[in-house]
């Protein structure tokens, strides 16, 4: 009886590999049902339903459930994604890069790509995963280059480019919390002027003349540096 389960186990057909261009619409159809639905009471089993299949398409093409919401997020995200700030730039490029990054969340796919970072990144220490504290230390090190351009020695720019990352997070983060997108723009152009103020390039004369006349990011926005 062992060897005709053996040998029947092993004549048992591999599953068909699922057809990888269907990642895509797979994708697709899970960011609408996340539109309404909350990570909590999403699982690999109930985005199979979703989808109409079993879970091993979710799992073959994403691994799990986690990756398949980072694909959401990356799709929805994409523009965001190809925006870079030349650390030589100059001002009013630094404003146009945190618009485009942090804000947009008028766009209802730019506003749940912000819900799910969230949601995902909140609970990532406890995951083992890192996909979104490597972003958010890949957004600071972008200002922190930025403001070594001008000038600032590491520790300044460190420490202005963490206050700048967390004041515009903090913007994105209060409109998903009351979803009224309306300051959000208004704080990140706010953001940029005082991070340019505090480092010292295209402030006003009487302002570089007065260096208790530079107001920091941090202070400013309620952002602690420590």
């Amino acid at each position: 009886m062992a060897v005709v389960s053996l040998f029947l186990a092993r004549e048992r057909p591999m599953p068909r590999q699922p057809d990888p261009s269907l990642k895509p619409a797979i994708v697709a159809k899970v960011t609408e049902h996340l539109r309404g639905t909350c990570l909590e009471d999403v699982s690999v089993r109930s985005l199979g339903r979703v989808l109409g299949t079993s879970a091993y398409p979710i799992v073959y093409h994403f691994g799990s459930r986690d990756g398949l919401i980072d694909a959401v997020v990356e799709h929805l995200s994409r523009h965001a994604g190809r925006v870079h700030l030349d650390p030589d730039a100059d001002e009013q490029a630094l404003t146009r890069y945190l618009v485009a990054v942090f804000g947009g969340l008028d766009d209802p796919d730019r506003f749940l790509a912000a819900r799910l970072t969230f949601e995902l990144g909140a609970v990532e220490p406890l995951t083992g995963h890192d996909r979104h504290r490597c972003q958010h230390r890949a957004q600071i090190e972008t200002l922190a280059a930025w403001c070594r351009a001008r000038g600032a020695d590491a520790c300044t720019a460190l420490r202005a480019a963490q206050a700048a990352v967390l004041a515009c997070r903090g913007a994105q983060w209060g409109a998903v919390l009351d979803g009224d997108v309306t300051p959000v723009e208004g704080t990140l152009r706010d953001v940029a002027r005082r991070l340019a103020a505090e480092i010292g390039a295209a402030c006003p004369a009487d302002v570089r003349d007065d260096p208790a006349g530079v107001v920091p990011v941090a202070s400013e926005l309620g952002v602690s540096d420590r």
